[in-house]
């Protein structure tokens, strides 16, 4: 089944420049060549515009196929939606927001934080949207890339894919979903036009998403149907707002803003360390089992959405409300997935049915191999990323790949984080992009080309510290690996160890191509800017 045979709605597409509410925008006629052309204007694609601007670099843009930024948090607007890494953690560290109104910020919050972020910087002046990159090719011979939109063809010498992790929706191939007679829609296409309330509702999926929707819906429905393929780890969710003194306190005083983050991002690097711990993950366990019988007294259905896999090999999640949602009257469990859907009636694996009136999925995102991106960024030859890949994404610093020349991608295989923050990475990967971009430009570099040695080496490294990690040894499926079983999306060390690894771009592990064209361009005039934290 492809998407075009769901009712699934996609990002918005061009508008006026004043469309979507986030201000002063540019989406008009602008240069066709730039230095550095970035896929998307979510908070990868703008750490990595504040990284140029840091160093001076303004020759870019930022190609965004939607009409505003924020990414995923422009996309996803369903009830309930919100981080569940702590706030203070989700932010840049290069504008930070000591404006949170609690501890986990709901989604709206974070979408507003990301058009502050984009208008007071000027970054919004390099977006270009309704920009989608319908392909990408590298050319050989002028060293640049050619990036075909639907606004026609841009280049750049440098190209960055910060499309995100989970931009795309993952739809099942599920019989009879197509022909279902009423709204069947993702929760990243929330569709706010289908009325709920009142209505015989399933949710398909029990992962992030479902955590934080399904108190939403339970309320409101007449009946909530969960089709739950997989129970998750469910933990206590250590929820508090943040009083109006302390949010003036951390505006006045950036220290106390970076004393709360190095607390949290201590708590979750150790929190992190489960993935190597397996005393850690038996402690943590043992909190998920007494959440578990505390919230839920029934011992049947608490053994149904109990995991039979350890802790951590899937992200766990955080919530007080999802639990006892799960246990009222009007909800009602199947197991084992959906299975088939016939007329207006879902059935499960577990061999029981009801008939519905919506359908909501919650089934995840086109990761790694399979995201579009990776489809539509081809090397000299047309042959794509995902031809390369395989069945194994894989990159040199999760960023860099031997045939495809100043192509760096962001959040790439094995660099992202289940436990801490993706933005760690983000910043990481952004910081290193800006300064190979400069020391190209220094040393008349028109092209970088990572070397199959090195990324050969660099993958066995993955390979070996992901095969002694919960992620693997764990006992479950997830979206962490590929159909082998093998860790292709998580960085299997602690933060700290890649953001020392990336915090320079060293040329050795490249083929060098010299000329004083495309980025190895002067970078004149310098102009640095000072960026201040967000009020």
């Amino acid at each position: 089944m492809t998407s075009e045979a769901l009712p699934i709605q996609r990002p918005a597409g061009p508008t006026t420049p004043d469309a979507g509410g986030s201000g002063d925008r540019t989406s008009g006629p602008s240069p066709r060549h730039s230095r550095v052309a970035v896929v998307g204007a979510g908070f990868t694609g703008l750490a990595v515009g504040l990284a140029l601007l840091r160093r001076g670099v303004h020759d870019f843009v930022l190609l965004e196929r939607a009409d505003d930024v924020g990414g995923v948090w422009r996309d996803n607007t369903y009830p309930g939606v919100g981080v569940d890494t702590p706030s203070p953690l989700y932010q840049l560290r290069a504008m930070t927001n000591p404006d949170w109104s609690a501890l986990y910020a709901p989604g709206h919050e974070v979408q507003d934080y990301a058009r502050r972020l984009a208008r007071s910087t000027g970054l919004h002046q390099h977006v270009r949207f309704g920009a989608e990159v319908l392909s990408a090719r590298w050319d050989a011979r002028a060293a640049r890339w050619r990036v075909e939109t639907p606004h026609g063809i841009y280049t750049a010498d440098v190209f960055v894919s910060a499309a995100g992790l989970v931009a795309d929706p993952k739809l099942p191939d599920i019989e009879g979903l197509a022909e279902f007679p009423g709204p069947v829609f993702h929760s990243a296409r929330w569709d706010h036009s289908a009325e709920l309330a009142g209505k015989r509702v399933a949710v398909v999926g029990t992962g992030a998403t479902a955590i934080q929707l399904v108190p939403e819906l339970q309320p409101q429905v007449a009946e909530l149907h969960v089709l739950q393929r997989t129970p998750a780890w469910v933990m206590p969710k250590p929820e508090r707002p943040v009083g109006e003194r302390a949010r003036r306190a951390l505006a006045a005083n950036p220290v106390l803003g970076r004393m709360q983050f190095d607390v949290i991002y201590a708590g979750a690097e150790l929190l992190a360390a489960t993935r190597r711990s397996r005393l850690l993950r038996e402690m943590l366990s043992r909190v998920g089992h007494r959440h578990m019988a505390a919230q839920v007294p029934d011992p049947a259905l608490r053994a149904r959405l109990t995991p039979d896999f350890d802790y951590a090999c899937k992200r766990p999640l955080v919530s007080n409300t999802y639990l006892p949602a799960m246990t009222a009257a009007n909800t009602r469990l199947h197991t084992g997935g959906l299975a088939r859907v016939g007329g207006s009636t879902v059935h499960s694996g577990d061999g029981t049915s009801a008939e519905v009136d919506a359908i909501v999925l919650t089934t995840g995102f086109e990761v790694g191999a399979t995201a579009p991106i990776a489809r539509r960024i081809q090397d000299t030859g047309g042959r794509s990323l995902h031809d390369h890949w395989g069945a194994y994404p894989r990159a040199y610093l999760g960023m860099s790949y031997p045939g495809f020349p100043n192509l760096f991608l962001m959040q790439g295989p094995n660099a992202t984080s289940g436990a801490s923050s993706t933005l760690l990475f983000s910043e990481a990967q952004a910081r290193y992009v800006a300064d190979a971009v400069c020391r190209m430009a220094d040393q008349g570099i028109r092209a970088v080309d990572v070397r199959p040695e090195v990324e050969r080496r660099w993958t066995a490294w993955i390979r070996k510290r992901s095969a002694r990690t919960v992620y693997e040894t764990g006992g479950c499926a997830s979206y962490y690996q590929n159909g082998e079983g093998r860790n292709v999306v998580m960085w299997p060390a602690n933060t700290a160890e890649y953001q020392l690894r990336t915090r320079r771009f060293r040329l050795s592990p490249f083929r060098a191509e010299r000329g004083r064209t495309g980025a190895g361009r002067p970078l004149e005039p310098l102009r640095p800017v000072r960026l201040a934290a967000t009020a």
